[in-house]
């Protein structure tokens, strides 16, 4: 595939849907840009580093494009990545960007994956053929397991009830909404006459403001005996908040979250932390692998277009074995073994997830 690359790209665009035109020619080293929205961030961080991994290894060149938490920049640095003709574009759907980042790059011919936060309609639709696949969590069973976590360990106060309190993460994401209903989800099992969630506050994603706005709620309600926290950076600002009121974190207070980020780890070891749920970093290199094998003629199906990745749970017993499996948070893993390119008979993108969020190799 690699010579039939190097002797005609017109073979080569017959076999990719012909309805990309020529953005969808795989280069001699194709170029790629992936648009992050914060590199403030230890979860995004992991997400850009586990990508590059793939790129070294499938020979890819990246354009990394970094948002800054502005939603503005999110589709400038579409255009941007446009007028560049990139191959292919990777880009997390938040604030609700991946409508326009999808259409700006159709103009052009320029296939799409879409990450972590999905726009309202499926990848593959007629009228958005070049949004080829979208890889992410299930923010719904996900928050379910966060949810059951906590409610499981909860003890119920002399009134029968758990109380719990709840810091959403950025208002109207389908990451947010998504969590948020998997705890509605959990407390259904439990009984919605045997939990009392005492507040919400929004957190925004961001441990900062996780921080001041759990103070505040915290404040008013000192009854509150555990909290769901819709990602690991707004569990550390929890964690932070309440030791500020000078109470311990694992003890008076338990608490969830998602990501399975280096501190929250620290935190479940020294029992800060109770639970936690994640890996989906991994979605930038998942979305990777299917781009290049997409430039070199391996279409996605249409029924492995939706990929939602199956997380790894943590307990405070689970820390040593992702210890284990994920040193220095990344996994040990072949792109080349799991590409069609390289493997013929590398099995379908939809296996891709639980062939790399597992605990062992």
């Amino acid at each position: 595939m690699i010579k039939l690359r190097t002797i005609g790209k017109a073979l080569l665009a017959a076999v990719a849907l012909s309805a990309l035109g020529s953005g969808a020619m795989a280069a001699e080293q194709p170029t790629i840009g992936v648009i992050v929205p914060t590199l403030d961030s230890e979860f995004w961080n992991r997400y850009v580093a586990f990508t590059k991994t793939g790129a070294e290894q499938l020979g890819v060149k990246l354009i990394i494009l970094n948002a800054d938490n502005k939603p503005d920049n999110m589709v400038q640095f579409t255009q941007d990545l446009v007028a560049r003709k990139v191959d292919g574009i990777i880009s997390v759907g938040y604030w609700s960007s991946a409508p326009p980042t999808i259409a700006f790059a159709q103009r052009a011919n320029i296939p799409v994956v879409i990450t972590d936060s999905y726009p309202d309609f499926a990848p593959q639709s007629a009228k958005h053929a070049n949004y080829i696949a979208f890889v992410g969590p299930s923010d719904l069973d996900a928050g379910y397991h966060m949810g059951k976590a906590l409610l499981d360990t909860l003890k119920p106060g002399p009134d029968g009830k758990k109380v719990i309190g709840v810091v959403n993460g950025t208002p109207g994401t389908s990451v947010a909404i998504d969590r948020r209903k998997g705890l509605d989800q959990a407390i259904a099992e439990v009984g919605v006459d045997k939990v009392k969630i005492a507040g919400e506050v929004d957190g925004n994603f961001t441990r900062d403001q996780a921080q001041t706005a759990f103070g505040s709620l915290y404040q008013g309600h000192p009854e509150i005996q555990g909290v769901f926290a819709s990602n690991d950076p707004m569990a550390m600002g929890v964690i932070a908040g309440l030791e500020r009121a000078g109470k311990t974190p694992g003890k008076d207070v338990l608490i969830v979250g998602m990501d399975l980020n280096d501190s929250n780890v620290v935190a479940m070891k020294a029992g800060k932390q109770l639970f936690s749920i994640g890996g989906h970093w991994l979605q930038g290199g998942i979305g990777l692998l299917v781009m290049y094998d997409y430039l070199n003629g391996s279409k996605v199906t249409a029924d492995q277009a939706n990929l939602k990745l199956k997380l790894l749970p943590m307990t405070q017993a689970d820390v040593v074995r992702f210890e284990a499996g994920f040193p220095g948070g990344q996994p040990n893993f072949d792109f080349k073994a799991h590409s069609k390119v390289y493997n013929k008979d590398a099995p379908g993108a939809d296996t891709i997830g639980d062939a790399v969020l597992r605990y062992s190799k």
